[in-house]
């Protein structure tokens, strides 16, 4: 059973990676990789799945799961967290400036407009606002600002990466296209990496921590 969690994410992972780019090469409305605006518009996703898996990863490596040790040697693995927290934040900030850039492209509307437009979509502004929670999250880990702030109140405000991934979901299921294309193997794949996450995050972080200290 340690086996098969520790390879499940990794296995759905790479399922989503390849699912995602079979849906948009065989796309009966056009690949994305078939003009310039395509594969912006096709980094652009692809950014944003990179940088929400990094982030479902930066989870599962701290909830400190027992299927985990393999990897870890029974340690939390604090330096890849710290430094694959400084480069995910990355990835995910590029997703927004690529997909205005791809749509100011079939506009016409210049890119600043076209921006702000995609601010106002439905679930952007919540997407927005989890982005800046993962965002702070990461420079608060900074050795700068760590330093500077209790521990308390400095673990409160990194747990804002959880409302930051959950915050995205929705501006995922209402636009791309990705989750509700015709063929629904990459949202099959998607959804088990969400519920693996959120309930790995769960049990071994919140109730048996709690049910341990009952016992």
């Amino acid at each position: 059973m340690k086996k098969t969690a520790l390879l499940l994410f990794p296995v759905l992972a790479l399922a989503a990676l390849g699912l995602w780019a079979y849906d948009n090469l065989t796309a009966p409305m056009g690949s994305f990789f078939a003009d310039g605006a395509g594969l912006i518009m096709a980094l652009a996703r692809l950014t944003g799945i990179l940088g929400a898996l990094g982030v479902m990863g930066q989870i599962l490596l701290m909830s400190r799961a027992p299927w985990l040790a393999p990897l870890t040697g029974g340690v939390p693995p604090v330096k890849w967290h710290h430094r694959a927290g400084m480069v995910i934040p990355l990835l995910l900030l590029a997703h927004p400036p690529l997909a205005a850039w791809h749509h100011s492209l079939l506009s016409g509307v210049p890119f600043a407009e076209q921006y702000l437009s995609i601010l106002g979509w439905e679930d952007v502004p919540l997407a927005a606002a989890g982005l800046a929670l993962i965002v702070a999250a990461a420079l608060l880990s900074l050795d700068y600002f760590r330093r500077r702030l209790p521990y308390a109140l400095w673990q409160r405000l990194h747990l804002g990466v959880y409302a930051g991934l959950a915050l995205s979901v929705g501006h995922q299921l209402e636009l791309g296209g990705d989750l509700s294309a015709e063929l629904p193997y990459f949202s099959w794949a998607w959804y088990g990496l969400l519920a693996f996450t959120a309930g790995s995050a769960l049990w071994f972080r919140l109730l048996k921590p709690k049910f341990g200290a009952k016992a």
